[in-house]
């Protein structure tokens, strides 16, 4: 339940703290006073779009809050749990600053969060119905998505979204299947070909045998540049290893006088022994090295089939190894593809399966539509409308789709002896609000959500069908949360609590929201009964309207 709301800086609000009762609250004011100021302010905490003109004239940023109550087992405290939330006082408080740059930043319960997570938390919390929902009543879809809230047909329409997607796959399964029937034979044997062709050549080394290739290229040059090498370093009269010798003894004498001295000794006792050691490797090298032209064709030979077959394969050398690795891959996967006889039975079986779930969808809905017209007609028969009829039609579609069997269409006539149209060809604008209005009231009966927000959808009634609305909103408000925007005596008679908004003319002009109490709700209900001059009739007429409440209560 909403329980308050703040707004600071919030378009013409400089600053207000406004606290929602239970039950049928209303708002009302005169024209331009701002009575979409709450709304406003509650559709931001709830992650709404906003824009530049929320903040007020002259601020830097607009911040609003709105705090609401909940039960341990609703759907919100789940949803506060699973995000880790929840606190021990049952309370959720959203907070949404807007920057006049035109960024904003929102919080749950005191930390820092996401638009997307304020929308599914609001969603939980409040649902908006607003005087253009009658365009709604319009769109085709509307008919069968009506019969599923309020029947709560959720479940089993989703059954057939997925069953219908599930044999749209089998089907795209089926189609490539098929398709790639018509190639896969002559593309595995070619693959089998390319492989055979690559089978021998990729169980050798490519970088191994062209590196031998060059060292046996270069035999001579090698080896008379070994021979240089280690003639310099141990084999000619004044050789490295004896000259470094005598430069390590020579200081060895002295590394007991410096510490440099010492740490110069060991360097170059760890250099000789370095060079003794790469003496050893170079003389071994020589001793391994040998010519063979038989050794060296071969490897040409084999050199000369990796780049016939680079060429031929458009690759380098070095990667034939991975070209037939991706191949013999390729091959295990049409090996593997599924027979298309195979996946045909899997088409008819998940036909029959979306079948099956789109006829019972399909059997429920049409049970349920019979009762829920002639609710739909006693309901809007009150309101002016004595000779309304509603009846469901159902139209077989020309093919099955994701939402059913049937096209769905609301057929309604206001005139005795005339037959049931599609609402959209005969229903007037001011027939068009009531049917909507009703609808809008009937949903509402099955929403989760705590709060219900009605914003003017009394639009184009007046009178006693207005009274008989606001009774259906304070019936409503026994079970749920109501905040309504009026501009309807006969409605805002029958609220709970009634919220005035009036604009001051402040430098920037200003409006403040404050509760009434019975007095000033009299005097409110004259004025939007009789204007602006308020006369003990328009009173009277005031007070009577009251008294229908408490009678009807």
């Amino acid at each position: 339940m909403l329980t308050h709301l703040t707004l600071i800086n919030f378009a013409l609000a400089e600053h207000l703290a406004i606290d929602i009762d239970k039950g049928f609250n209303v708002l009302t004011g005169e024209t331009g006073a701002g009575k979409s100021l709450l709304l406003d302010a509650l559709s931001a905490c709830l992650g709404e779009r906003t824009d530049t003109n929320y903040v007020r004239y002259g601020s830097d940023k607009a911040d609003v809050t709105a705090s609401f109550s909940y039960q341990d087992s609703s759907p919100e405290a789940l949803w506060l749990k699973e995000h880790e939330l929840d606190d021990e006082s049952r309370e959720i408080h959203l907070r949404r600053v807007i920057f006049a740059t035109g960024r904003s930043k929102a919080w749950i319960n005191g930390r820092p969060s996401s638009l997307s997570e304020l929308k599914e938390i609001g969603r939980l919390l409040v649902q908006l119905y607003s005087q253009h929902s009658q365009q709604q009543l319009l769109e085709p879809p509307y008919p069968r998505r009506w019969i599923d809230l309020y029947s709560n047909f959720y479940a089993p329409a989703q059954d057939v979204r997925q069953a219908y997607n599930a044999w749209q796959k089998s089907i795209r399964q089926h189609q490539a299947a098929l398709d790639a029937q018509a190639t896969r034979k002559q593309r595995i044997d070619t693959l089998e070909l390319q492989l055979e062709e690559l089978s021998d050549v990729v169980q050798i080394d490519y970088q191994e045998i062209e590196q031998e290739f060059d060292r046996l290229s270069h035999h001579e040059a090698i080896m008379q540049d070994c021979v240089y090498s280690l003639n310099g370093l141990d084999e000619a009269e004044q050789n490295i290893n004896q000259e470094i010798g005598s430069i390590i003894r020579r200081l060895e004498s002295h590394a007991g006088r410096s510490e440099l001295l010492a740490q110069i000794h060991t360097s170059l006792l760890n250099a000789q022994s370095e060079i003794e050691d790469a003496t050893s490797s170079l003389r071994h090298f020589m001793d391994r090295q040998s010519f063979d032209p038989e050794r060296m064709e071969e490897l040409n030979a084999s050199l000369e089939i990796f780049h016939r077959l680079a060429r031929k394969y458009r690759t380098q050398p070095e990667l034939l190894k991975q070209e037939f690795e991706t191949w013999q891959a390729e091959l295990e996967q049409l090996h593997q593809l599924e027979d298309p006889e195979t996946l045909a039975e899997q088409v008819n079986l998940s036909h029959e399966a979306f079948l099956a779930a789109a006829q019972h969808l399909d059997q429920i809905r049409r049970e349920a539509a019979i009762p829920l017209a002639k609710q739909l007609t006693d309901q809007v028969k009150q309101l002016a409308l004595p000779e309304a009829f509603f009846e469901f039609k159902f139209e077989a579609l020309d093919e099955p789709s994701s939402e059913g069997l049937s096209n769905i269409q609301l057929l309604f006539t206001a005139n005795k002896g005339m037959p049931a149209q599609p609402l959209a060809k005969v229903a007037s604008g001011g027939e068009l609000s009531r049917i909507a209005l009703v609808m809008q009231v009937m949903n509402a009966e099955k929403t989760e959500a705590e709060v219900l927000v009605f914003d003017e959808i009394d639009v184009g009634i007046s009178g006693g069908t207005a009274e008989i609305v606001g009774r259906l909103l304070g019936d409503l408000g026994q079970h749920v949360q109501i905040l309504c925007i009026t501009h309807q005596a006969q409605v805002a008679a029958q609220a709970d609590q009634h919220l005035l908004v009036q604009k001051r003319q402040t430098d920037p002009a200003s409006s403040t929201i404050y509760e009434l109490d019975e007095d000033l709700r009299i005097q409110e209900l004259a004025r939007m009964t009789g204007g602006v001059e308020i006369s003990e009739t328009t009173l009277q007429h005031a007070r009577q309207l009251r008294q229908l409440k408490f009678q009807h209560a």
